[in-house]
């Protein structure tokens, strides 16, 4: 029992570098998303006030939150705060002028998200996004942030195929052994 009670002392900070530096990213992106919601940065430090004050200003509902506790609840819970996240994450990306497909970034990966829309071109567009006028392909051109133009193929000339290269035939090396093989005649060979 004191070689288990060792081991969860010695492993027990094993993961709070990594839940920081995820609250730190977090808090961050929060911080810049609030500012260009009109709203004080600090609220992101708060915890809970921060999401009743992220659902007021992208779903209009501050109190959506707290479905989120759903959790608590066996199997079914997990799913269903799986759903409820999700459907803040679209409520945060229309908001904020992205598409709804960044909800699944929202939901998995959340404060990487909110770095990148906090510190990205991103602009508030107000609850569900209902400031955005935008035309769905400009919408789409901020989102991909290039541009696409139309250019014409370039003219591809013929290839010509290129002649054969011309082959000497290897020549005999110069010998100081002569390797003749005539037959002599036979009259001369017996000795006549």
């Amino acid at each position: 029992m004191d070689s288990l009670m060792t081991y969860a002392q010695e492993n027990s900070s094993s993961g709070s570098g990594a839940s920081f530096i995820w609250w730190l990213a977090s808090t961050v992106g929060l911080w810049m998303m609030f500012q260009k919601a009109n709203e004080p940065g600090w609220i992101s430090i708060i915890p809970f006030y921060n999401q009743y004050k992220l659902c007021e200003k992208t779903m209009g509902n501050p109190w959506y939150w707290l479905r989120l506790f759903v959790v608590i609840i066996p199997f079914i819970g997990w799913i269903a705060y799986f759903y409820f996240q999700f459907q803040i994450g679209k409520a945060v990306a229309r908001s904020y002028g992205q598409p709804e497909t960044w909800a699944w970034g929202y939901t998995f990966i959340s404060p990487v998200m909110y770095c990148i829309t906090g510190f990205g071109k991103y602009d508030y567009y107000g609850v569900n996004g209902v400031g955005d006028t935008r035309t769905g392909e400009a919408r789409q051109a901020k989102t991909v942030d290039f541009d696409v133009t139309k250019t014409e193929a370039p003219v591809v000339e013929p290839v010509t195929p290129a002649a054969e290269p011309v082959k000497e035939a290897p020549k005999a090396a110069a010998s100081d052994v002569d390797f003749s093989f005539e037959q002599a005649d036979s009259d001369q060979d017996i000795g006549e």
